[in-house]
Parts: C-alpha cells; sequence; structure tokens
C-alpha cells in the first residue's frame, strides 16, 4: 500500500495465459475502495506467476515480480515496473538481473521506495546452491538500471538469501529463513543494508533470537525508517 493506493496480487490469474498472472489496483475515496485497473505483463507467457510472485507499491509506481518468467533462461526471473499518469498505468521497464541464470527465480520478492527497487532471487548460486542474492535497480528518467548487486556476509547453501525483502530510504531489510542459527536447522536469519552515495554495505546480521528448527524467521519482513 501507499498513502490511498493499493496493489493485489493474482499470481495464478488465466487471463493472459494460464497461471500467467495479474495485480489488482484499487484507491480509496472517502472511506470507499474502487478498482482503477488490472495489470499485466505486455509478454506474459503460462506460469510466469506461479509460486509466489511478488508486488509492491511507492506512489505512482507499481513493480510486479515474475520469478518463473523464461526470457532469459528457465525461471530465471523477471519483474515488470508499471507507472501511473492520472489514473492510468502503463507498463515503463521489464527489469532482469544482469547476471540472469537458470531456476534463479529473480523476482520472488520486491520492494520499492521512490526510485530505488530491490528484488530478491534466491535461487541464485553465486555464493552457493540456492544460497540467494539480491539486486538494487536505480531510475534516472524513466530508465531503470542495475546498482549493485549484494549477497550476505555469511553465505549458506540453501539458505535463500533474499526470499523476502523490503526497502526505505536508504536503508533495505533482507529475510533469510532457511539459514541455519547455531546449529539449529532452517532458523532463519535478517540482513540490514545500508547505503551511502551509490554503494550499499551490510549494517547487521540478525539471527532468530530464540532458534528453533524450521520456524522460518524473516520468511517476511518489512522496514519503515523514521
Amino acid at each position: 500500500i501507499s498513502g490511498d493506493t493499493v496493489i493485489l496480487g493474482a499470481p495464478l490469474d488465466d487471463d493472459t495465459a494460464t497461471d500467467a498472472g495479474a495485480a489488482y489496483i484499487y484507491t480509496r475515496s472517502g472511506t470507499t475502495w474502487t478498482l482503477e485497473q488490472k495489470l499485466q505483463a505486455s509478454d506474459a507467457q503460462a506460469d510466469d506467476g506461479v509460486n509466489g510472485t511478488a508486488y509492491a507499491i511507492s506512489g505512482d509506481t507499481a513493480v510486479i515480480g515474475a520469478q518463473d518468467e523464461d526470457s532469459t533462461a528457465s525461471a530465471a526471473g523477471s519483474i515488470y515496473v508499471f507507472t501511473r499518469s492520472g489514473t492510468t498505468w502503463t507498463e515503463q521497464q521489464k527489469i532482469q538481473a544482469s547476471d540472469a541464470a537458470e531456476s534463479d527465480r529473480f523476482g520472488v520478492s520486491v520492494g520499492i521506495d521512490g526510485d530505488t527497487i530491490v528484488v530478491g532471487a534466491h535461487y541464485e548460486d553465486d555464493t552457493g546452491s540456492n544460497a540467494g542474492s539480491i539486486y538494487v535497480f536505480t531510475r534516472s528518467g524513466t530508465t531503470w538500471t542495475q546498482q549493485q548487486k549484494l549477497t550476505p556476509s555469511v553465505s549458506e547453501v540453501t539458505a535463500r538469501f533474499g526470499t523476502a525483502v523490503s526497502i526505505d530510504g536508504d536503508t533495505a531489510v533482507v529475510g533469510v529463513p532457511y539459514e541455519n542459527v547455531s546449529s539449529v536447522a532452517d532458523a532463519g536469519v535478517v540482513y540490514i543494508f545500508t547505503r551511502s552515495g551509490t554503494t550499499w554495505t551490510e549494517q547487521q546480521r540478525i539471527p532468530h533470537p530464540t532458534p528453533g528448527a524450521n520456524d522460518h524467521f524473516g520468511k517476511s519482513v518489512d522496514i519503515d525508517v523514521n
């Protein structure tokens, strides 16, 4: 939600293709919410939205994740950015990771604040099999470009860093629900990253304070910096 606008996801919507997915924008007038527009990718394909597509909104910009999108490689993933003029939303850009690879599932999670988007790719393999990574993109004018790829200081296979992401200003929070804590399997960890200029650095690793097996701490995250 952003102000009087809500984005709602329907990842298995079939209008363009089977399980291609869609999003719905609602706006509030007084105490009543009404449908403003249904959003779909310009190149939607079957199964692009299956298994947890993500949605985020900031002002007049909305982001839709399509983690199983296949245009670069099978399930490499993409995100779509839409912008609003008046009451009409149009697709501004389709974005993919600079190093997109099969089954990375870029777009499993998304967060946006103003001209910055953070995207999770929780099956990305650079630091280990399904260890995960996140990508930060910034907008200049109407063009989004990749600012940085981030991985955690403690990388663990199958931890799925980037399962959940959120951003506010120059602070991003990343959930890693399948990371082990003190030998407790899948207890979960959260990482905080901050930006100075154009560079993001890890500020803190926050493990589950009372770890239990399969607690999946960090499977969802949100942040509001005061």
